[in-house]
């Protein structure tokens, strides 16, 4: 039946039914009409270009609205509701294009064509993308409740059970097993503690729903002011050294969430002396947090920043640190990364951009 249509039905009959059994993604589909219009007008090229490129080729066939032929190569716009979404662009080769009137209106219509199919497929790309974030939102969510279920109910399980004996016998038990009830009692409850920020911190990240919020600053009072609310016990473990004069521009409260799990992780999996070094050196601000442990396994390195991995199974912590310190990260516009350290150790780099008229400057 299509051999019988006249040329231009048949063209535009070709070009509807190369695009009928979709859906196709917007890639697809664009191949599918370059394809289909290099055959029926025996032109050598035809590319897509979108409608934010401006030449004098477009802008003609932009403000006429259809077809043009200049300079050895025809413009065809995509118009969907009186709008331009770009335009088919094509050649042939360096031959006489021997384009005629009646070519350049069977090129407009299928202009009209394909526009419609574009923003279908443009529809169908969006509608993909959410449905795919839906989809990973909701196996976030199943994660997230399953391993906060599994990591809480041991804590928990021993708050309470030291609360049931101090209750229940407490007038019976001798000094020296109330002082070891009270310390078990402490370590557990700063084990939910830092737990249950690390998971409000992970929901925040999953939600989407950090804000952002540009300050002058001084990194090293941030650190100085950070230590003693991280590892009070520590203290002695942990040596800064940052110019107190250094500013950086960034969110302070996501640069201590990066910083503060980045010495908690060294100082819980490393060994000291952990040094926190950051300076900008003309360029970027770079941080650095190294330890002289063993170091992070190879083999365990590209799994690092990922959500409830440990490179020692049976070590202490849930696995989320330095996964809820990269979403701080990516939050601010800054990369994180591993390498090791030498002559041994690890070593994790924040490097945060920060204005050009940020040096060390004198402190107020």
């Amino acid at each position: 039946m299509p051999e019988r249509l006249p040329r231009q039905l048949r063209i535009l009959y070709e070009l509807s039914r190369v695009v009928e059994a979709g859906p196709y993604s917007l890639a697809e589909v664009l191949e599918r009409i370059c394809t289909e219009v290099r055959r029926d007008f025996g032109f050598a090229s035809v590319r897509m270009v979108w409608d934010d490129v401006r030449t004098p080729l477009l802008e003609a066939a932009r403000h006429e609205r259809r077809a043009v032929v200049r300079d050895g190569q025809v413009a065809v716009p995509l118009l969907v509701e009186g709008r331009c979404l770009g335009f088919l662009v094509a050649d042939r080769g360096g031959l006489d294009l021997g384009i005629v009137e009646e070519d350049l209106d069977l090129l407009s219509a299928v202009g009209l064509v394909a526009g419609v199919f574009v923003a279908k497929a443009e529809q169908f790309d969006e509608l993909q993308r959410a449905l795919d974030e839906l989809r990973r939102v909701d196996e976030l969510k199943d994660e997230f409740v399953a391993v906060a279920s599994h990591e809480l109910r041991a804590p928990i399980a021993v708050v309470h059970g030291i609360a049931a004996t101090l209750h229940l016998r407490g007038d019976e038990l001798e000094h020296s097993q109330l002082v070891e009830l009270q310390s078990a009692l402490y370590e557990q409850s700063s084990r939910l503690q830092e737990l249950t920020e690390q998971l409000l911190d992970l929901s925040r990240v999953d939600s989407g729903r950090l804000r952002v919020e540009l300050h002058c600053f001084h990194p090293r009072d941030s650190v100085d002011e950070l230590l003693p609310r991280l590892a009070p016990d520590r203290l002695g473990d942990v040596t800064v050294e940052i110019d107190p004069r250094q500013k950086i521009v960034s969110d302070r409260v996501a640069f201590e969430r990066v910083v503060g799990n980045l010495i908690g992780n060294a100082l819980k999996y490393g060994k000291p002396p952990v040094v926190v070094r950051g300076g900008d050196r003309g360029g970027p601000f770079r941080l650095s947090v190294e330890d002289r442990g063993p170091g992070v396994p190879p083999d365990f390195v590209p799994q690092l920043f990922e959500r409830f991995t440990r490179a020692d199974p049976g070590a202490h912590g849930a696995g989320l640190g330095l996964a809820i310190a990269r979403g701080f990260a990516d939050a601010v516009g800054a990369d994180l990364a591993y390498e090791p350290a030498e002559p041994n150790g690890a070593r994790f780099v924040l490097v945060l951009p920060t204005g050009p008229d940020l040096r060390p400057a004198a402190r107020p």
